[in-house]
Parts: C-alpha cells; sequence; structure tokens
C-alpha cells in the first residue's frame, strides 16, 4: 500500500503542467474549446497549428493575460487559473513573444536585470534612498545578470542597447531575460520567426542547452516544422480552437489529419 502510495506521489510530481477543459468565449466565438495538455518536468514540448488555431491564445490564458471562460490550469501543484500576469510569473512561468519585446533603449546588461528584479528583496525606501542593501542587492543582480549573458555569449555587448543586436542574438536576449525570472516553464512563442536557416540551427541548440543546463521545462509555439521535429519529443496540434492530434512528434506530424489542415485540403 505505502510503495503504491510512494509511485503515485512520483507520477504526481512529475507533471509540470496540467491544463484540464480549459475554454475561453469572446462574444460568441469559441476561440478555444476544451483544451487538455499534460507536460511533464524537463519535457520540450510543441504546441502547433494553422494560423488563428488559437495556440497564442492559449499561451495568453497560461500567462494570465486572458482569463479563460472555463477550465483549470495547474503548474507544478498549484492551481493558476485566472491569476494576474505578474503572479503567475512569480509562481513561475515566464514567456517569450513572437514579436521581439525588448527594451529597446536600455542596455543589454538592463534588460536581464529587468527580469531579476522581481526577486529583490531591498524595499522602495531603501531603493529611493540608496541605503547600504540596496548597493548590495543591484551589485549581486549585475554579476547574476553577467553570468546569464555569459552563457548565451552575449556578455562582450553588455553595455551596447539592446536595439544595436544583431536579430537572432535579440532574441537569445529575451529568452536570458526571461530566465532571469528564475522560471520552472518557459514559453516560447514563435522563437523562430524572423530567422535565418543559420540562425534557427543555433536557435535549436540554444532551446536544447536551456532545458539541459537549466533543469527547465518548455512549451513553444513554432510554425518552422523543421525546428519542431528537430527538438520537440511530444506535439499537440490545434484546429480552429480545438485538438486536433497530440502524441510523438514525428507519429503526429505524419498524422493525415494534420497534414490537411496545414495544406487546406
Amino acid at each position: 500500500m505505502s510503495e503504491n502510495k510512494t509511485q503515485n506521489t512520483e507520477k504526481e510530481t512529475s507533471v509540470m503542467l496540467e491544463v484540464k477543459n480549459l475554454c475561453i468565449q469572446f462574444g460568441g466565438l469559441k476561440a478555444v474549446d476544451n483544451f487538455n495538455l499534460t507536460i511533464n518536468k524537463g519535457q520540450l514540448y510543441g504546441l502547433i497549428g494553422p494560423n488563428g488555431a488559437g495556440k497564442t491564445t492559449v499561451f495568453n490564458m497560461l500567462t494570465g493575460v486572458y482569463k479563460p471562460t472555463s477550465g483549470s490550469i495547474i503548474l507544478d501543484g498549484l492551481n493558476i487559473t485566472g491569476k494576474h500576469p505578474a503572479q503567475i510569473n512569480k509562481n513561475g512561468i515566464a514567456r517569450t513573444f513572437q514579436n521581439i519585446r525588448l527594451f529597446k533603449e536600455m542596455s543589454v546588461l538592463d534588460n536581464v536585470k529587468v527580469g531579476l528584479h522581481n526577486q529583490k528583496k531591498y524595499s522602495t525606501i531603501e531603493g529611493i534612498l540608496r541605503l547600504p542593501r540596496y548597493f548590495r542587492e543591484e551589485k549581486e543582480m549585475d554579476e547574476r545578470a553577467t553570468e546569464l549573458l555569459k552563457v548565451f555569449e552575449l556578455d562582450g555587448e553588455k553595455e551596447q542597447l539592446a536595439s544595436n543586436l544583431p536579430y537572432g542574438k535579440q532574441r537569445k536576449l529575451e529568452i536570458a531575460r526571461a530566465l532571469a525570472t528564475n522560471p520552472k516553464l518557459l514559453l516560447l512563442d514563435e522563437p523562430a520567426a524572423g530567422m535565418n536557416p543559420n540562425e534557427t540551427a543555433e536557435l535549436m541548440n540554444t532551446i536544447r542547452f536551456v532545458r539541459d543546463n537549466f533543469d527547465m521545462t518548455i512549451l513553444l509555439i513554432e510554425h518552422d516544422m523543421k525546428l519542431v521535429s528537430g527538438i520537440c519529443e511530444k506535439v499537440t496540434v490545434l484546429n480552429f480552437g480545438q485538438e486536433l492530434a497530440k502524441g510523438e512528434t514525428t507519429e503526429v506530424l505524419n498524422d493525415p489529419r494534420v497534414i490537411t489542415a496545414y495544406l487546406g485540403e
């Protein structure tokens, strides 16, 4: 009996994200209908589908931008359904966007420090008065941000404006900033958008590196099927807001229903 209980506990704790019967309705339109998803810790999972299928809407519900009409979102055992985005970020979800959203007029280093500020311990008063703890923590954040930039080989450009980085490096910086919030689950929204084949190949290596070296669980939306088949262990396909298929990546990508949905035949 106790052995079964232990096995069940291990099974429960291996799940990072569990989404059950998630729905959202805008007026009379069900943008996402009865969506279910289970992602295990350390998994690299893909969410794919044609344009307008509801993928980014799912991301917006996972991050609190939209409140689901019904259903539940459980992150590492904690119910985060309908919480505010800042609270969900503190609970352990970080995301990047299809259109890169860096603070373009801030330095590369300061962009990463923005991500670290949700962990600051000094008070607003200590910051305003520049008390010793403020300087101590700011120094620690500088060091932590620089370490993160080294991982992505951006430390040599830390004083540059983010807007001056090449496109591929801006994408890396956005991922570094997301990691600075110390997430359990990283959501990547079309990370390869606008990249050339060489940048995409480098991005694939970066995503694998993040998963393996940061003990990260990753869910990504992507239209580049070469990237999806190259790094995702499992995928779910959305079509018109509903699940069309899910399972092992190769098997799903060869599913005639999925091929038809993409080709529109």
